[in-house]
């Protein structure tokens, strides 16, 4: 595999295949094809048509790497780092224990707890113990939109895994994972209140462990794969919590082996308070997921107050306003360009409202939210200084001055809007917006992220106190919002100034943050 030979697709592919059987490769067509694929970027049929195309350097260095991990016994999902996985693909790394085929049926099983619960007329809540890369928790929350799953692993790694696997498919919202011992770390609101309980925990016997494959054994962590002597250790604390994690009528779902699914069959009917205990066949028709259904009434409802706790719970994100995460950027941004309503924390006060697009169904929302009147505007919070000539038209120099010295801040400068402004965001009766800088990077990242201003007014009932932190939130606002970012305590606490700038002079509608004397000072330069 000299570099300054020429090595076309055909080739490599001829000599990989020759090179890993000799290795004891069982299957190096289907390795040679998928390394290929991966380091090429070339589907299946495409290599089969560009047996002419050399091979790029770089190509040829990382296919060398993996040809010769792959002919040490790696696992091919560990070289080329993602696996495929019913409807999604999802990043795969040493040390996470790898996806298989025949966790689809486990899959299918857990769904069926989640179309159950939504017969009853509500969005359904998982529990997924043990999650490794998140292909549970990502398919189900994937395929049942609305589903909400938390995922545990105790593995730290594991639980990156998941997380990453998560963001890159979109589904922040929709899957929280934890990173603890079975449901240790699980909000306690949770338990008596989840549809569905679904695990692959270790369940191979210890003594079966060393006669494995050694792709498998060799490579893969043992502490997704051993189970105790009878492959049942982290089954039978599964069992233990199920009673209480479930609600009546809730779904237990756990891949387990070929040998011992039917032994946890029988602890399960031992236990007691099952109305159905079965055993289904995987896809090479071996006997490996037990289902059991709890006795009870699955429509029967929670109490309101563990209900409410719940639903605000999956509503509401702690966020560092200063140094916003990515993945809650993402989620927020997400909600905002489906025409969503958001509450957000700023440097002054926390505010509610939307995406400023046009025909946004947000901005009606904002207002009922508010019980605000529609006829009114929504100032608009900007991620740049230059959206001031952007959105503002005849903008006084003097004006220029306040937004040079205070923006970032708590400063709004109410302007002649430009064309660029939607109409339904400007003051009919002067044809102005109100916009503002905040000093907050998360509602900047906000802003970048759906392209726009966010048209954000107080987060309160109109009328009464505007909020200063999250715990200051009435629930009912973060109820009837669609997603709220707790930052804490707003560093300010003080609404911002607002300045009037459409004539010769500064006009100080509302005093806030900075004084009136400040503002008039500063315009006269």
């Amino acid at each position: 595999m000299a570099e300054q030979e020429t090595w076309t697709i055909q080739r490599m592919l001829d000599w990989t295949i020759g090179y890993l059987g000799r290795k004891g490769d069982e299957r190096p067509r289907l390795s040679a094809e998928w390394m290929l694929g991966s380091v090429t970027g070339l589907s299946r049929v495409q290599i089969y048509t560009s047996f002419d195309r050399p091979l790029t350097p770089d190509e040829l260095r990382r296919m060398h790497d993996a040809v010769v991990r792959r002919g040490t016994g790696a696992p091919l999902q560990y070289i080329t780092g993602e696996m495929p996985f019913r409807h999604i693909v999802l990043q795969c790394e040493e040390g996470v224990l790898i996806p298989r085929p025949e966790t689809e049926v486990l899959v299918d099983a857990a769904l069926e707890g989640v179309d159950a619960a939504r017969a009853c007329g509500r969005e359904a809540r998982v529990l997924e113990v043990g999650t490794g890369t998140g292909c549970i928790a990502c398919s189900i929350a994937s395929e049942r939109r609305g589903t909400h799953v938390v995922a545990t692993d105790v593995s730290p790694k594991a639980a990156a895994l998941a997380e990453r696997n998560r963001d890159a498919l979109g589904l922040d919202g929709a899957v929280d994972v934890v990173r603890c011992d079975l449901a240790d770390g699980v909000d306690p609101a949770y338990m008596g209140a989840l549809d569905v309980l679904v695990s692959n925990p270790p369940y191979i016997p210890s003594a079966v462990v060393p006669t494995l494959p050694a792709e498998v054994e060799a490579h893969e962590p043992h502490l997704a794969l051993d189970g105790g002597p009878d492959g049942l250790d982290v089954f039978r604390r599964l069992l233990e919590l199920a009673p209480t994690a479930l609600r009546p009528g809730g779904m237990l779902c756990v891949e387990l082996f070929e040998t011992n699914v039917g032994d946890a069959a029988e602890l399960c009917r031992r236990q007691g308070g099952w109305a159905s205990v079965e055993v289904r066949q995987d896809l090479t028709h071996r006997p490996r997921v037990l289902v059991a259904v709890r006795e009870g009434d699955l429509a029967s409802t929670v109490d309101a107050q563990t209900e409410r706790a719940l639903e605000l719970r999956e509503k509401v994100v702690k966020v560092d306003q200063a140094a916003p995460d990515a993945a809650a950027v993402r989620r927020g941004g997400n909600v905002l360009l489906a025409g969503g309503v958001v509450v957000v924390p700023t440097d002054s006060v926390y505010g509610i409202g939307c995406a400023a697009t046009p025909h946004n169904p947000g901005h009606a929302r904002t207002f009922a939210i508010k019980h605000r009147d529609l006829a009114q505007t929504l100032p608009w919070l900007v991620a740049d200084a230059e959206d001031l000539d952007r959105f503002g038209r005849d903008v006084p120099a003097w004006a220029y001055r306040l937004a040079e010295r205070w923006w970032p801040g708590a400063l709004t400068l109410v302007v002649k809007a430009s064309t660029a402004v939607p109409a339904e965001y400007v003051r009919s009766q002067d044809g102005t917006i109100a916009l503002r800088l905040p000093d907050s990077n998360l509602v900047r990242a906000l802003a970048r992220h759906v392209g726009c201003p966010l048209a954000i007014t107080s987060a309160n009932t109109h009328g009464e106190a505007a909020a200063t932190s999250g715990s200051g939130l009435e629930e009912r606002i973060v109820r009837e919002a669609d997603l709220t970012f707790d930052a804490g305590p707003a560093p300010i606490a003080v609404a911002s100034t607002i300045v009037g700038c459409t004539g010769e002079d500064p006009v100080v509608y509302r005093e806030g943050a900075i004084p009136a004397a400040d503002i008039m000072e500063c315009a006269r330069g």
